[in-house]
């Protein structure tokens, strides 16, 4: 009989024990999720920061201006050319403007003689197909003559005084081109004015020519 009596109580404990375990369970592992998972650590919602990108700025390297390059010249430029032959040309006449006036400067090249004519007037020359004598017009139109190797000039003609030449009518500097008519020892001077294209011989004498 006390066997019947303490049943109802066991069987109290023992559901209250059941009770007690289930609502054990249910806290420890809610919603039925697996231990395991629930082991596990929860995603952190935390934002991961990105990487910060630092451009850092290099500066260009400075180009250094290179030297300019300076020519020297190794010469004087105020030195004229010294007068250089193989063989000497014959007559060399030199023409100097000076102060005074026109110089010339006559050197013969067979005996090395050398010596000055003038001052003259401005003008032209040129010397004689045998190279004995020499013709010189001044921009006046005065025409002289001298023979090479004497310091002396002969006044052959006045062009201006003929007013044959148009330069010298119009009072105008005048541009002679003076050629010879080559007959031994007869010579003509020939002279052709640039400006109005014309022409006219001369004759000239043989105490100048031969």
């Amino acid at each position: 009989m006390k066997k019947v009596k303490f049943l109802p109580t066991l069987f109290f404990i023992l559901i209250t024990l059941f009770l007690l375990q289930a609502c054990n369970l249910a806290v420890s592992n809610p919603g039925g999720v697996s231990p395991a998972v629930l082991s596990q650590t929860p995603p952190s919602n935390t934002p991961t920061p990105f990487p910060s990108l630092t451009s850092t700025v290099t500066s260009a390297p400075t180009i250094t201006p290179q030297p300019t390059i300076t020519l020297t010249l190794f010469y004087d430029p105020t030195v004229t050319a010294t007068r250089q032959w193989s063989v000497c040309p014959g007559i060399v006449v030199t023409q100097t403007d000076t102060d005074k006036g026109e110089m010339l400067h006559i050197l013969r090249c067979e005996d090395n003689l050398e010596y000055d004519l003038g001052p003259l007037a401005k003008g032209t020359f040129a010397v004689g197909p045998n190279e004995k004598f020499l013709i010189y017009i001044t921009v006046d139109g005065m025409v002289y003559g001298s023979r090479i190797g004497e310091n002396a000039l002969i006044a052959l003609y006045n062009l201006k005084r003929e007013k044959i030449f148009t330069v010298f009518n119009l009072r105008l500097t005048p541009n002679f081109v003076i050629s010879f008519v080559d007959n031994d020892p007869l010579y003509k001077l020939v002279l052709v004015e640039k400006n109005y294209n014309q022409k006219r011989p001369y004759e000239l004498p043989l105490r100048l020519t031969q």
